[in-house]
């Protein structure tokens, strides 16, 4: 099996249930809770940082194993087998109830492989190899990670305030689409800017450019 589709899913305030309770029970907590998601985890044995979150009110924690029924309701589940679960019966319950699961190393029981994410802002980048070669996605996450600056979520923020300046489209999409091609052509300038603290010269630039007329490439 192979995952071919990669998609980012909406999560705010939707059930995500997290079976287990360790480290790689928290990478996918911290990923739903950056997701606004309704995080319950059930583990006999959670991490002093997931009893924090439950504590603190970010997430809910239920101290047992897994229980048929735990799925029902959530949009997204994970098994993270750091603690004895029936996997077969939480892949029967997601099966049945339409929820999408993925369980840690068995692709066979998986709807989907999360891909590793490098985040800059509202910026995402996803590395993914359709679940074949995680540890290669991981890898090259830190690889990104250590090349790309935070200058590119301040560029997200610029390039989103000059879009809803311009709005509403007063042309076609094609050439609207082709302007943007244009303003963002130079972006190792674009990036240099934001990073030195000019946006309001990218905004400018990039307004400068929705409104120029270029030619459209078929």
């Amino acid at each position: 099996m192979a995952f071919t589709l990669t998609v980012s899913l909406d999560v705010t305030g939707r059930s995500a249930i997290v079976i287990g309770g360790g480290a790689e029970a928290l990478s996918r907590v911290d990923a739903l809770l950056a997701g606004a998601a309704d995080v319950t985890v059930v583990t006999p044995n959670p991490d002093r940082r997931l009893v924090d979150l439950a504590t603190a009110g970010r997430l809910t924690l239920r101290r047992r194993g897994y229980e048929p029924g735990d799925l029902i309701g959530a949009v997204v589940a994970y098994v993270t087998r750091e603690d004895p679960t029936d996997v077969a019966a939480a892949w029967a319950e997601a099966e049945a109830h339409s929820v999408l699961l993925s369980t840690l190393d068995d692709v066979a029981r998986c709807h989907f492989a999360t891909p590793s994410v490098v985040r800059r802002g509202d910026l995402a980048i996803t590395v993914a190899t359709a679940g074949r070669a995680p540890a290669l996605a991981k890898r090259l996450r830190r690889y990104l990670e250590d090349r790309l600056g935070p200058e590119l979520g301040d560029l997200v923020e610029v390039l989103a305030e000059a879009r809803e300046q311009a709005l509403p489209r007063t042309v076609p999409f094609p050439q609207w689409a082709a302007r943007w091609e244009a303003a963002l052509e130079d972006l190792d300038e674009l990036i240099g800017l934001v990073g030195s603290g000019n946006g309001d010269a990218v905004r400018q630039h990039v307004l400068d450019a929705l409104r120029r007329d270029v030619e459209v490439v078929r």
